[in-house]
């Protein structure tokens, strides 16, 4: 009986750490990332090759047309940036940072295996 009793304790026990878990993945991680900002659809294709001053009218005018925008930090890791819920849309007070290195605050979520940041504060690097 005892051998029982300890098998649901762990039981529970074990239930209770991974709903603690799965709760702390669907609010995030708090984040302070570095990279450049990127619309992900010319990134993605290679189109113009997607990144830095060389691109950076083409992806102004991506995003303003409403593709996605990402950060890419220096290790080659890509972000989708979408602004916290209640904030501006991301693409209109991205835009402006197109092909600059900034700093992005907010919170970090895995979405089916995609990065997407969703950002409260976004400032040119220093």
């Amino acid at each position: 009986m005892k051998n029982v009793f300890r098998v649901l304790v762990s039981c529970l026990l074990a239930l209770f750490v991974l709903g603690i878990s799965v709760a702390q993945d669907k609010k995030g991680t708090d984040v302070t990332l570095k990279g450049e900002v990127i619309d992900i659809k010319c990134f993605s294709s290679g189109m113009g090759g997607g990144r830095g001053e060389e691109h950076q009218d083409c992806a102004i005018q991506c995003i303003k047309g409403g593709l996605p925008v990402g950060l890419l930090d220096e290790k080659g890791t890509l972000y989708m940036l979408v602004p916290k819920k209640g904030m501006k849309g991301a693409n209109d007070a991205l835009a402006e940072h197109a092909a600059h290195t900034v700093m992005v605050k907010g919170t970090l979520q895995d979405k089916a295996g995609m990065k997407v940041v969703h950002y409260t504060s976004v400032e040119m690097a220093k």
